[in-house]
């Protein structure tokens, strides 16, 4: 049976298989996604987005639509108990900042899933692909070329069985899902005993909209409400944590719910009129032990969760998507090489890792009181790298000493750019080439695509850029999978009677950003090659034409 003849087969809706679904349909995949829940999702569990999300937003095309909706994290006030009215402090925990060439969202926001959920299905709904709600995964059964697939539709209380088969699986249906568990992978971890957290969608009144407002601590005791903006004026997220909280009870009993709010804040006037969402989240900080097996994968939620410390959840969970589309998709398409759909869980599983053991470090610090309210850029997962996988190349020399070490989560700043890196921005470009769809001033963001491999050639010399063009050409890979873009330094000065170099955009650096981004000396009569994958990573980075012919050799086949 011919996989390419089929879809793959996407379980879960959320913003994991949302993001899936859209990066495969932009590459021409076709697709089928389901939820087993009869509508979209309501709530606004997983609100943060940090900067990282922000720009695979932007290569998928859904940030204008994210940002007319999404707004900064508001001040947190904090309340003096018992009284409950005097502001004992207020502060920023996510402070602004201004963007820079290289990273041009610099910045968190808050946005409720269930309204970032809808804007990817509408993206998605673009490319013909709709979410088939009221449907349920019941078994599958691998194959060498394809899986089997036996779904429920529930409909008008009836249940209409389906069998059919999918190039590939993925599930991204949550830590309670299914597919992990019918392929039998461990969730390894543990469960924090005592330690869970009420959280609720509300219609509220007495507090005012202009603040994050704190009663007690997340320790002990505490409640949390944070206006929801993009909803009516009176409706507020709330949280109640601790471990002197029945959390089972006030999860269970809206009125006694109500009841503790009141009496807690010590503030009579805040009427909770009535609970969109209810529910309770026990801690558990737990990874499945591979993230695939076969033709079947995890993402998401289904393969890591972990404390709420830090907003990590849904942002890692949109990179596990991020990185396993374009892999799937040449996969699909026939082209993969033997090893690049391992690399998913070579690249995630150490990243993953490293997430969990750094959210726990702040939620035990935050039980202790340890822990600094503000979240600055060690958690926008902007340092997130591959550094070490077996499918990127880097051929500079980079001082091993200040390098970090592979697979890095988090490092502050990684310094020089190596292959396995995000990819910076650099504005500022004059296109010297006519474009039918960039404007005559751009930036790296709006030529990196999640369909294609980007080559850039660094160099002042015409001859070097024909050079690369010649060895991908001998190679003979995919023209349509390959974008090539020539960037000048700032001095050269270009004369109308120059001949260009043929790749498909040729720029200027007008500003020098590329060059000082990735630490390539603009005075030299150098070449240096950067291969951008479709998800925003260095995969490859060198200093002659045999770099791109080793990247392509390890993820082609």
């Amino acid at each position: 049976m011919a996989s390419q003849s089929l879809p793959i087969f996407i379980v879960g809706a959320g913003p994991t298989g949302l993001v899936l679904a859209l990066t495969l349909r932009q590459s021409g995949v076709p697709v089928r996604i389901i939820d087993k829940v009869s509508k979209p999702h309501v709530g606004s569990r997983g609100a943060g987005i940090m900067p990282r999300t922000l720009e695979v937003y932007n290569y998928l095309g859904v940030l204008p639509d994210v940002l007319k909706s999404a707004v900064p994290l508001p001040v947190s006030r904090m309340y003096k108990l018992p009284g409950g009215t005097e502001v004992m402090k207020e502060f920023s925990r996510s402070p602004r900042t201004h963007s820079t060439p290289g990273i041009p969202f610099f910045n968190s926001y808050i946005l409720g899933q269930d309204v970032a959920q809808a804007i990817l299905r509408s993206h998605l709904e673009k490319y013909n692909c709709h979410v088939e709600f009221n449907t349920e995964l019941g078994a599958f059964e691998q194959h060498s070329d394809y899986v089997q697939i036996h779904l429920v539709r529930h409909e008008g209380g009836n249940e209409t069985p389906e069998t059919f088969s999918a190039a590939y699986l993925v599930g991204a249906d949550g830590a309670k899902g299914v597919v992990r568990k019918l392929l039998g992978l461990s969730f390894d971890g543990e469960t924090r005993q005592g330690y869970s957290i009420v959280l609720a969608d509300v219609k509220l009144r007495g507090l005012p909209r202009d603040a994050w407002h704190m009663w007690g601590d997340m320790a002990t005791r505490g409640f949390w409400a944070m206006p929801r903006f993009t909803h009516d004026d009176d409706t507020f997220w709330i949280t109640i944590s601790g471990r002197d909280v029945d959390h089972d009870k006030l999860a269970s009993e809206p009125e006694t719910l109500k009841t503790f709010v009141k009496e807690f804040t010590n503030r009579p006037e805040i009427e909770i009129a009535e609970f969109l969402t209810l529910g309770s989240v026990r801690f558990n900080i737990r990874m499945v032990s591979e993230f695939s097996r076969g033709r079947v994968f995890i993402a998401g939620d289904a393969a890591h969760v972990h404390s709420p410390a830090g907003g990590q959840g849904m942002n890692s969970s949109v990179m596990d998507a991020f990185n396993l589309a374009w892999k799937l998709s040449l996969a699909y398409k026939g082209l993969a090489s033997a090893n690049l759909l391992q690399s998913y869980n070579d690249e995630r599983k150490p990243v993953i890792q490293n997430m969990l053991k750094f959210t726990t470090e702040i939620f035990d610090k935050t039980l202790a009181g340890k822990s600094k309210w503000e979240r600055g850029r060690e958690f926008y997962q902007l340092d997130v790298s591959y550094r070490g996988s077996p499918i990127v190349v880097d051929k500079r020399q980079v001082d091993a000493l200040t390098a970090p070490q592979p697979n890095i989560y988090t490092a502050s700043l990684l310094g020089t750019v190596q292959a396995g890196d995000r990819a910076p921005d650099a504005p500022s470009l004059v296109m010297l080439k006519d474009s039918d769809t960039l404007s005559p001033i751009t930036s790296l963001f709006k030529i990196f695509k999640p369909t294609k491999h980007t080559v850039l050639i660094l160099s002042p010399l015409g001859p070097a850029a024909d050079s690369v063009l010649d060895a991908l050409q001998n190679s003979q890979y995919p023209s349509s999978l390959i974008q090539t873009v020539t960037i000048l330094p700032v001095r050269v000065a270009v004369r109308e009677k120059d001949v260009l170099p043929r790749t498909d955009l040729v720029l200027k650096d007008a500003d020098g950003h590329v060059y000082e981004g990735y630490s390539v000396d603009p005075w030299k009569n150098e070449l240096t090659v950067v291969v951008v994958r479709p998800d925003g990573i260095v995969g490859g980075i060198g200093a002659e034409v045999q770099t791109v012919t080793d990247y392509f050799e390890r993820i082609l086949s």
